[in-house]
């Protein structure tokens, strides 16, 4: 296959040709490290592109692929899965932004086998920068040069976007028709896409699963961030210039001490409103956009119990835990858990405010704001769930799931204690999400006939609430709180 950068050759696995590892943007060590990317190297000769690449530089997995990958600054690549049979016209695109908290993950996580497959879609995943070496504004410390440091990942994305754009037709795929995907920071990572005048053009429809643009950050937000990893590297302003130098395993492992303090929240690291890369008020920004691009968004209704039971420090109502995260919102968050206290258990009452003060406030004011600008918006609501409910990122394992039955349908018997297993019972609804999915990335529009008919989310905020029996509904509560000014969490 032919790239503006050289040819490539993949393999061939279950009538897909699947190409792993392809450089989309020049290595960023050395003198690169913490500056926008730059345009592929040229190579000579065809490249074995059969194995993924390196990772992003983060801490180590202990089991999974990522386990089995090397990391390396070297780490801008992407991965292309396309239908064996491309003879009938160019396919839709679907771009796969990995999620991770913005400090682990890779796009060797996504395999896009069965929607290149079964759907006819060409699959893209990707890599970008991560924690300190993708995020890290250095801008106040090392000059223009850095300008951008706080956005890196965020343009690295931008890169393989934009070699999407020039190269996606070789192997079977339409410019004019890609889908930009991500859940959780990936999801993130999308609805930040939105407000980069850089990325305008290069996508042309998104799906934001359990993300908005809350993960934007204000300058004085990432600053606090910077002057705490340098502490955590025995740094000073005046010999901050050795960030050039330490081996990346180093940033690594101070950057992990600075994100689980439990002053600083869980995760300090995202896009930053810089006014360079990312205006300074995103939201106000969308509102006043025109020919932003179709959105499909949503959220899960237990999406913070799966971090309740994984985090000591969560499991029992904390104001202080809050500050932690919320920063200046800690307050209406606090006054949010007391409301709902007054009518459900205390344990639900945690659950459904860190739940919508982490997720679906940022969902709604995100997807109100891309209303505002005339692009169509449809809302959904997951509430089917397994043990501990609709958790973060159970969306995507009835998707995954559906699509690991493929056209047989069968679905075999999670183990009863995995909070994302998947039962029998849930095999239609995986169905019509896959379906619904899969519609909106070939034409823009979900409605398929395995769901109710999806209308668009507007002034009666009418939302498919996705469930054994999905239903689309105008009456579901606001949030308590929602008129809070934008946040910025800390969690991904």
């Amino acid at each position: 296959m032919q790239t503006l950068s050289g040819k490539v050759e993949g393999l061939k696995l279950e009538g897909t040709y699947v190409f792993r590892g392809i450089p989309y943007a020049s290595p960023t060590g050395g003198l690169r490290r913490f500056k926008p990317p730059a345009p592929p190297l040229p190579w000579q000769g065809v490249r074995s592109c059969e194995r993924f690449g390196p990772t992003a530089p983060q801490t180590p997995a202990l089991e999974g692929i990522l386990s089995e990958l090397k990391q390396s600054e070297d780490c801008l690549v992407l991965n292309v899965w396309t239908p064996e049979n491309v003879s009938d016209g160019l396919k839709p695109v679907m771009v796969y932004i990995h999620g991770g908290g913005f400090v682990g993950g890779s796009g060797a996580e996504c395999d896009g086998l069965r929607f290149a497959s079964e759907e006819g879609i060409v699959y893209v995943s990707l890599n970008y920068r991560l924690g300190a070496l993708g995020f890290l504004e250095l801008k106040e410390l090392l000059g223009e040069e850095y300008a951008t440091s706080g956005n890196n990942g965020m343009l690295d994305i931008v890169a393989a976007l934009q070699w999407v754009q020039h190269n996606i037709a070789a192997f079977g795929g339409d410019p004019s028709r890609v889908t930009v995907i991500g859940n959780s920071a990936g999801a993130k990572c999308v609805a930040s896409l939105y407000v980069l005048p850089k990325a305008r053009g290069l996508f042309h429809r998104a799906i934001v699963q359990s993300g908005a643009t809350q993960a934007i950050r204000d300058p004085q937000t990432a600053g606090v961030t910077t002057r705490g990893l340098l502490e955590k590297l025995g740094l000073s302003s005046a010999n901050s210039r050795q960030l050039l130098e330490l081996p990346a395993e180093k940033l690594i492992e101070a950057q992990s001490a600075v994100g689980f303090d439990t002053s600083h929240g869980l995760h300090m690291f995202g896009p930053v409103a810089d006014g360079l890369v990312i205006p300074p008020d995103p939201l106000a920004t969308l509102k006043h956009s025109q020919e932003l691009p179709p959105l499909l968004v949503g959220f899960n209704e237990d999406e913070a119990a799966i971090f309740i039971q994984n985090d000591p420090r969560l499991q029992s109502p904390d104001l202080e835990v809050l500050e932690g995260f919320f920063g200046r919102n800690a307050d209406a968050v606090w006054y949010a858990y007391q409301h709902y206290s007054k009518s459900v258990s205390p344990d639900v009452a945690w659950t459904r405010t860190l739940t919508e003060h982490l997720y679906g406030i940022g969902a709604m004011q995100f997807a109100e704001a891309v209303i505002l600008s005339g692009a169509p918006v449809w809302m959904y609501r997951l509430r089917c769930g397994g043990r501990l409910g609709a958790i973060h990122g159970y969306e995507g394992s009835l998707i995954q799931t559906a699509l690991a039955a493929g056209n047989t349908g069968f679905m075999p018997t999670p183990p009863s204690d995995d909070p994302y297993a998947v039962t029998a019972e849930m095999r239609e609804l995986a169905r019509g999400m896959r379906s619904a999915w899969s519609a909106f990335i070939h034409n823009g529009d979900p409605n398929t006939k395995l769901l109710p008919a999806w209308p668009v989310y507007g002034e009666d905020q009418a939302t498919l609430v996705l469930d054994l029996a999905s239903s689309v509904r105008k009456d579901l509560p606001a949030p308590a709180g929602i008129h809070v000014p934008h946040q910025v969490w800390r969690m991904a």
